[in-house]
């Protein structure tokens, strides 16, 4: 990750206020998803289990009664299936719970929207500061904040959103898109914050540590 160039990342900071009523559905929401994030075996729309578990727990047979849960498989032996399914509950049942990465600190989220010129919406802030930084969620996941996250496994890094941003920026993209994850969740998230008003007068606000007065954007 690049360092900052949109101003001075230490300087103080105030959240803009969020809207009356939606504290308590946050509230509600991140909590829903620390438990999806936080369960090895929900933590995506597919997770893999072993084709020799299933048959050792369930039986042989079972292989032909589950194949509504079933994606795909692989060729070391694992079935793909939908992370709803009992099997997968099942094999993940005993294993740790937390997230993929840990939550990033609100310095680091400062960071990143110093790169990108603009705030990060409130709830959006809050899932990666007290959920993960990314590797859970539909479609691909989401993505991290920081770079060189590398999940178990893997080969390559996990995709790092402000280091796609400086990639999008450099090929002519638009700077107000913020690449979050492939597929749905990118272009429905991407387009809210696109649509953000006056990005850069808000980040100045929070940085001044000044209250929006009336009719300010």
């Amino acid at each position: 990750m690049t360092s900052p160039v949109h101003g001075d990342s230490k300087s103080s900071r105030q959240e803009l206020p969020a809207e009356p009523g939606a504290a308590e559905g946050d509230d509600t929401l991140i909590d829903m998803l620390s438990t999806r994030a936080w369960d090895p075996g929900r933590r995506f729309d597919t997770s893999p289990v072993p084709r020799s578990w299933i048959e050792e727990h369930f039986g042989p047979e079972h292989l032909e009664h589950m194949r509504s849960q079933t994606v795909g498989s692989s060729s070391n032996g694992m079935i793909v299936l939908k992370s709803q399914a009992e099997e997968v509950a099942a094999y993940f049942a005993d294993a740790p719970r937390g997230p993929l990465f840990p939550p990033v600190t609100p310095p680091e989220v400062e960071a990143a929207e110093e790169i990108i010129g603009r705030p990060l919406p409130t709830l959006l802030r809050r899932i990666y500061t007290e959920v993960g930084d990314g590797g859970f969620g539909p479609d691909g996941g989401l993505a991290s904040l920081t770079d060189g996250r590398r999940g178990p496994g893997d080969l390559i890094d996990w995709p790092c959103s402000i280091t796609r941003h400086e990639r999008d920026r450099a090929a002519g993209l638009p700077g107000s898109w913020l690449y979050l994850a492939p597929g749905r969740l990118h272009d429905a998230v991407a387009s809210v914050i696109a649509r953000s008003r006056q990005p850069r007068a808000a980040l100045r606000r929070r940085r001044l540590g000044a209250k929006p007065g009336r009719g300010s954007p």
